[in-house]
């Protein structure tokens, strides 16, 4: 549990609720609030629950792994067909429990479930951000009521895919780095523990890539926030980066000297190091425009717009230079302060109030009465410390919400009580400070002796006597530079100024804030960004979905108040019209790429509301699960050959060397994969498994992830005898095909794969992994030949 949720929590009091809410009431709304939205895609994601082809290709590897062939497709061949990899093998871990004997059915509980705990893992992260600097008050959804309404969020909490896994990453990747914020605050207190372990903080960010490549993008960006957080010393930085790259690396090389490349296949299939901005632009608006997402988009923008322009507004109404200080950044009579206490821009420290040390607010709180605070809590835009008791940090007033009776707002949102600020800011006569108080704007204040109203002093410095305008070391201004008073140790000022007990350099709080709220943001435009290059996907809204989680992190909630509660209000109807009315197109025709929305498709093909079990896909009988059966049931050595456009399934024989009983060569990968044997060959058309397909050069580009049809030719030419004739397939191509296979790179790409996995093999594969990942053949087989012989 983080500091923040340990400190107390404020007690009705007559007269000041700063929300209108007991304290328990609020923290009982917080947890339905959070606990409603995880319910919602729990429930909306049982209701479409399903699986598409694309699963099947994983649990075929997970049964190979389980029946001990390894991490292939094929028994024959060591290929590389799950993009996810962590996915994979978790669902081996599952699948090797007592009483699981399906692993698609794994796969769609699991990715539920990981889906829930991905939502509800970034909720309480963004709750734990807000009680940085709110430690109490009710949170309203926002964000998140962008996320909930959309179909593609309920189809891919399931799917069979890696999706459920991505968001359980994204959630706790952000909750991590959330807590390694409230830790940098807690480590600098007098009192700390010193700097906490973070290198299982690293270890589970960098993970990124094994969950998808893509989310590679992803663990730099928080793994680079945590170091700026923090900017621990070269040691600590060499450790958490061996860490974060320690399972990944090792993977990698496992891979390259495995598989004898540097990606999954489908990666290679795919080209995901391509362009294709046009295709990706309609792919982003195929997830956008059915939704009206723009409407939502819109309202978020236009709040934190108008929240920026009220902050830049406060901070620069309270930064000028040279006039008398402003209500909020006054120190009065009567008041005395331990060492090191110290008021943030746009506070104020008010009468009578005895302060521990390093006490300061936070972003938008005050610092009430009636409890003792906990040291070095942060001071920053719009906060406060009252009168007449010791400070507490458990009470914030929202800008938005209106004072209560006998108080004044402050601009940023603070509530001063009982005595108004002395004009200039001036300390008045029988007050006595101690060395190391500093006043507003990060500057020191020399104290020791009463200090006079009225007499002016020298920017940067308070002399006996004298009062500190705006602009003077109690005041503003900046202190670089200026002398340093009399008696404060230089470590403790660097310490406050943003550096650590040793003087390193550490982040102030409002950088760090900036950090935190930036890294998910930066994370979600770079995701979003990759999706349109690369052209997108052929499912609907299934790439767009990360980012967009990515993007709304930091405002899945929001503190209550007036402009936060029109905004839910306005996205929560939106929302309803949202889940109730608004659908993806089935299919897009008319646009130059094909996207279509999987789920519903699956369900009309398929004939099942609910296709979540392997034996959904292989008991519809088609025209290829028959020839292949027949195939089986004969005991033939055949190869069943899908011809392009489904023109016809022939049934040819196999070479001597093909080590399986039965081959087929078929588009639909995972279908075909459950219907054959584990110690058949299947051979994918699209070169998803298929280390020649995926090596071709595109020639479609119609459809995301199909890029690549494998021409027949290069099929009867691998696997089968020299003079086998095929109805369908020109034989001068079969035979340019086999002449092609002999030469240049091609047999060594081939033995990568196939050959026994021996020392020297896996050596070999090791060192040639970058050569043979940028290998490609040209797809026409005549023009292969000509090229590589």
């Amino acid at each position: 549990m983080s500091r923040s949720d340990e400190l107390p929590v404020p007690q009705p009091t007559p007269g000041t609720r700063a929300f209108g809410l007991p304290g328990t009431l609020a923290q009982r709304w917080n947890a339905f609030a959070v606990a409603a939205c995880g319910a919602v895609v729990l429930v909306m994601g049982y209701r479409h629950r399903w699986t598409n082809d694309d699963a099947l290709i994983y649990t075929r590897a997970v049964r190979q792994i389980l029946a001990g062939n390894g991490p292939v497709f094929n028994v024959q061949e060591r290929a590389e067909s799950s993009t996810g990899t962590l996915w994979q093998w978790l669902l081996a871990a599952g699948g090797a429990l007592p009483g699981v004997s399906d692993p698609l059915r794994l796969a769609v509980a699991l990715g539920l479930l990981l889906t829930v705990a991905g939502y509800l893992l970034a909720l309480d992260g963004t709750r734990r951000m807000l009680r940085i600097h709110r430690p109490a008050g009710a949170l309203l959804p926002a964000g998140v009521l962008v996320l909930l309404p959309l179909c593609a969020t309920w189809d891919y909490a399931t799917s069979g895919l890696e999706t459920g896994l991505s968001f359980a990453y994204l959630g706790g990747a952000w909750w991590l780095l959330v807590r390694a914020r409230t830790l940098r605050a807690a480590s600098e207190a007098p009192a700390g523990r010193g700097r906490p372990a973070l290198a299982p903080t690293a270890f589970a960010l960098g993970l990124g890539p094994l969950v998808r490549p893509d989310l590679a993008l992803v663990s730099s960006v928080f793994l680079a926030a945590l170091w700026l957080l923090w900017r621990p010393p070269l040691r600590t930085t060499l450790g958490w980066a061996g860490a974060a790259a320690a399972l990944p690396c090792a993977y990698e090389i496992f891979r390259a000297g495995y598989y004898g490349v540097l990606v999954p296949l489908p990666a290679l299939a795919k080209e995901a190091s391509g362009t294709q901005w046009q295709f990706g632009w309609d792919y982003l608006r195929n997830t956008l425009d059915p939704y009206l997402l723009w409407i939502p988009l819109s309202l978020l923008a236009g709040y934190i717009g108008y929240r920026a322009y009220g902050v830049c507004r406060a901070r620069g109404a309270s930064a000028m230079a040279g006039t008398p200080a402003a209500p909020d950044a006054s120190a009065t009579a009567g008041a005395s302060a331990t060492p090191d206490t110290s008021a943030a821009l746009g506070t104020s420290a008010t009468a009578g109030t005895p302060t521990t040390p390093d006490t300061s607010a936070g972003l938008g709180t005050s610092a009430t009465t009636g409890t003792p605070d906990t040291p070095e809590t942060s001071a920053a835009l719009g906060t406060s410390a009252t009168t007449g008791a010791p400070a507490t940090s458990t009470t914030s007033a929202e800008p938005d919400a209106p004072a209560p009776p006998g108080t004044s707002a402050e601009p940023g949102g603070a509530v001063t009580t009982g005595t108004p600020a002395e004009p200039g800011g001036a300390v008045t006569p029988g007050t006595s400070a101690t060395p190391g108080t500093t006043g507003a704007l990060g500057t020191p204040a020399t104290f020791g002796t009463a200090v006079t109203p009225g007499s002016p002093a020298a920017p940067g410095t308070v002399t006996p006597g004298t009062a500190a305008p705006v602009g003077s070391a109690i005041g503003g201004g900046s202190a670089v530079g200026a002398s340093l008073p009399h008696g404060v140790p230089v470590r403790r000022w660097v310490r406050w100024w943003g550096g650590t007990r040793d003087g390193r350099a550490a982040p102030r709080p409002y950088t760090a804030d900036a950090v935190l709220v930036g890294a998910p943001v930066a994370a979600g435009l770079l995701s979003a960004f990759f999706v349109v290059k690369i052209g997108g996907d052929f499912m609907h809204g299934r790439m767009v979905l990360p980012a967009l989680f990515l993007l709304l992190l930091p405002i899945f909630l929001l503190p209550l108040g007036r402009a936060a509660t029109v905004l839910a209000g306005a996205l929560a109807a939106w929302a309803v019209v949202c889940g109730l009315l608004l659908r993806p197109p089935l299919e897009s025709p008319d646009d130059p790429r094909i996207v279509f929305d999987s789920h519903t498709v699956y369900q009309r093909v398929l004939g099942d509301t609910h296709p979540v079990g392997q034996s959904a896909h292989t008991e519809r009988r088609l025209a290829f699960s028959d020839a292949a059966r027949h195939t089986l049931r004969t005991g033939r050595h055949a190869l069943v050959l899908r011809l392009p456009h489904d023109a016809g399934y022939p049934v040819v024989p196999l070479a001597p060397h093909v080590r399986a009983p039965v081959a087929a060569a078929e588009a639909r990968l995972g279908h075909a994969g459950a219907v054959l044997p584990l110690d058949g060959f299947v051979i994918d058309t699209l070169g998803l498994s298929n280390p020649l397909g995926a090596h071709t050069e595109p020639t479609s580009r119609r459809k995301a992830g199909h890029e690549k049809p494998l021409d027949r030719a290069w099929v009867v030419a691998d696997v089968t005898a020299p003079g086998t004739r095929v109805p369908g397939v020109d034989p001068d191509r079969v035979r340019a095909a086999r002449h092609a296979l002999t030469c240049g790179p091609l047999p060594e790409l081939l033995a990568s794969a196939r050959e026994p996995l021996t020392p020297g093999r896996f050596w070999s594969n090791l060192t040639g992994a970058w050569d043979r990942t940028r290998f490609r053949i040209p797809a026409d087989p005549v023009e292969a030949e000509r090229r590589l012989c």
